[in-house]
């Protein structure tokens, strides 16, 4: 196979027509240029250029092969860019998973961010549970939601980045709507309504601690969306406990209250497939979501940041002191 470099060389030669303009055009000393033309001589065992004078002129076999070389080199350049960009997160895929938990709070200024700063990643959403099986079976490269990977999977890096209490939301007019906070146990005679499927491990966790509390929530509505669990709530008659990101942008006729009593929390992840790790677009959103977690923390209570990346070099008199060694991710 010849070699690129040479047919390169070759084709500016063509192009500028002697060896010092195309050294200057390429970089290289015109003893380099003549060298490469010599050794593509022997490889192709044509005659390429000839000596006119003090110059040199390109045979009919040289521009012949200048010209065939011409698309092959241009795509070689191609690929080169498409490395490039790839490499710089600018063009490529992202497949990106995330719980239903997650998907109205956090997800949509996510990937509004992640476009806009890679406008041309193939950014792909898809929405899942985000357990083990979901990750590998879906192909899933970053994954956000609540179960991490076991340590067990090599392929995965996981980090927490914030962990939420939870919320009773009732309807307005409900008599736990002027409550500061509530027990538990203050639900135990209400009728309740969740999208949450009954053996899932997230309402699990809920029921375990209402167990805990002395009842069993009584579930008279399980829809598999959202709205039409509020649309229950706001009536007055059932009442719902959510993760209290859930609550941030509730209707009007809805009131969160926080739940003091258990202590009811979850935490909330981040997955990279450890092939990615160094991929500038996955390494975007974990720091995108380090953010939105530390402006949720400030704002919401009962919420915080966990495992903050390292704050920023200062700059000190002696110059910028030495950067933290990152987090895992």
């Amino acid at each position: 196979m010849l070699d690129p470099l040479k047919l390169r060389v070759l084709r500016s030669v063509v192009e500028t027509g002697s060896i010092r303009a195309s050294a200057e055009a390429l970089g290289y000393t015109p003893s380099a240029v003549s060298q490469h033309l010599t050794s593509l001589r022997r490889e192709t065992g044509l005659d390429l250029v000839e000596r006119s004078g003090r110059g040199i002129v390109v045979t009919a076999h040289g521009r012949l092969l200048a010209e065939r070389a011409g698309p092959a080199l241009d795509a070689l350049a191609a690929l080169d860019r498409t490395v490039a960009d790839l490499r710089a997160g600018r063009t490529g895929s992202l497949r990106l998973g995330y719980a239903t938990s997650i998907a109205s709070t956090w997800i949509p200024e996510l990937a509004r961010d992640v476009r806009r700063r890679f406008p041309d990643l193939d950014l792909e959403l898809v929405l899942r549970s985000c357990s083990i099986d979901d990750l590998i079976e879906d192909d899933i490269d970053v994954a956000v939601g609540e179960t991490s990977p076991s340590p067990a999977v090599a392929e995965w890096l996981a980090q927490e980045f914030l962990e939420e209490g939870y919320v009773a939301i009732v309807g307005r007019d409900h008599p736990l709507a002027g409550r500061e906070s509530v027990q538990l146990v203050d639900l135990a005679e209400e009728d309740w309504a969740t999208d949450d499927p009954p053996g899932s491990p997230w309402f699990a966790r809920i029921v375990s601690a209402c167990r805990a509390a002395g009842f069993t929530p009584c579930v008279q509505i399980n829809p598999q969306d959202f709205s039409t669990v509020l649309g229950f709530v706001a009536t007055g008659d059932h009442v719902t406990v959510q993760p209290s990101l859930i609550a941030q942008d509730l209707r009007t006729d809805l009131v969160a209250v926080p739940i003091r009593s258990p202590a009811l929390r979850r935490r909330l992840s981040v997955q990279v497939r450890r092939s990615l790790r160094g991929h500038p677009a996955a390494r975007y959103v974990v720091a995108r979501l380090h953010e939105m977690a530390e402006e949720r923390a400030r704002k919401i209570d009962g919420v915080s940041h966990l495992n903050p990346p390292p704050a920023p070099p200062k700059e000190t008199a002696s110059g910028t002191e030495a950067r933290p060694l990152p987090a895992a991710l």
